[in-house]
């Protein structure tokens, strides 16, 4: 938990009962545009690719990988969804990590699913909340891969202390980690 300006942000494990917001953010311009190919998402999309999720993993083939997702809250209010898993159990878009990264390097994805807490700079609070409560204890570095396009995103990261790292990928994302000491 984080005061700032007299607000509080609480990070809420993902539950089944979380599914109905959690697709009406998806569903969200703001947060369509960069977080699934800016398609309609369905109930049934979210119940496939989050259930799992609430017990702390994520299938790949035939192995159960572990990932943890959460609801961002501001005070009691949610406003929107991050997760972090080991970075090296995750292919990445358009080629493998470099190899001088740490072995203990987390990654991590988030939005703000209401539109009225876009811009108020909570992003990067959140962040280094995150960071310091959930990534910290476990891992030596962070990794992200925000879509290029998307200016906020980069932005809050950098404010956040990432620093964009070289690229294998041909991709429309740019690789940033952060170190954690």
């Amino acid at each position: 938990m984080l005061k700032n300006t007299s607000r509080s942000i609480h990070f809420i494990p993902l539950k089944t009962t979380h599914f109905p917001l959690l697709l009406k953010w998806i569903n969200t311009d703001h947060v369509s545009r960069w977080w699934r190919d800016n398609r309609p998402w369905s109930l049934e999309d979210i119940i496939q690719k989050y259930s799992t999720y609430c017990e702390g993993y994520k299938e790949t083939g035939e192995l159960k990988k572990p990932i943890h997702a959460f609801l961002i809250q501001i005070d009691s209010q949610p406003i929107g969804f991050i997760q972090y898993y080991n970075a090296h159990d995750f292919p990445r878009e358009g080629g493998k990590l470099p190899p001088d990264l740490p072995k203990k390097l987390a990654a991590l994805d988030l939005f703000i699913g209401e539109a009225e807490f876009i811009g108020k700079g909570l992003s990067t609070i959140i962040l280094s909340t995150f960071l310091n409560d959930y990534i910290k204890p476990l891992f030596n570095a962070c990794f992200v891969d925000p879509d290029r396009d998307n200016k906020l995103a980069i932005r809050a990261y950098e404010k956040a202390g990432f620093q964009a790292i070289p690229s294998t990928a041909k991709a429309k994302v740019i690789w940033m980690v952060k170190t954690l000491s």
